[in-house]
């Protein structure tokens, strides 16, 4: 049995604006364990380490089959207990529509609501905390302008995830493209 979940990778230019954007965050809000970005995706589902890779991977071709790309961009930052994000932001309703239904298709769950589903990409992470939090605080309102430029979500992602010395090490097992484009 192994780790798994399915994701939206981020495309190497959206990266590199959000490294840059948190390069003078990084540097002053030291109490956080900030996330390396080859580690960044949206998360759609977790799958945990219930069953086989080639089954799951077998539901998720079968669940990913025929659904549509969303266009997005990252926008915004907030924080959960221990977890500090930057959102996703869909271009219009039907990019909206599209990122639900991809998250209730691949969450396995079949009990989620879709509309619970809250787009984003983990950057850092704290241990619970006044110091943590505090500058997590910090870390929103200091992000909380940022927009990154418009993309298209155009292939899902099937991925292992293995606990490695420096925290989990994330392989690909399987992707599935969207199946047309938005004009």
């Amino acid at each position: 049995m192994v780790r798994l979940f399915s994701a939206i990778e981020l495309p190497n230019s959206v990266r590199a604006e959000l490294v840059e954007r948190l390069r003078d965050v990084r540097a002053t809000e030291t109490e956080l364990r900030w996330v390396p970005p080859e580690r960044w995706h949206i998360t759609l589902g977790f799958y945990g380490d219930r069953e086989h890779a080639d089954r799951r991977g077998a539901w998720f071709r079968r669940q990913a089959a025929g659904l549509a790309p969303a266009r997005v961009r990252l926008r915004g930052a907030g924080r959960f207990p221990g977890v500090l994000w930057i959102g996703v932001s869909p271009m219009e309703g039907r990019d909206a529509t599209a990122m639900r239904t991809l998250a209730a298709a691949l969450n396995a769950d079949n009990n989620a609501n879709q509309y619970d589903f809250s787009a984003h990409v983990t950057v850092a992470r704290w241990r619970r905390g006044a110091a943590g939090s505090q500058s997590a605080i910090r870390a929103v309102h200091a992000l909380s302008d940022y927009f990154g430029t418009w993309w298209s979500a155009t292939e899902v992602v099937l991925f292992r995830s293995d606990q490695g010395d420096g925290g989990p090490v994330y392989t690909a097992l399987d992707r599935v493209t969207l199946a047309s484009k938005q004009g």
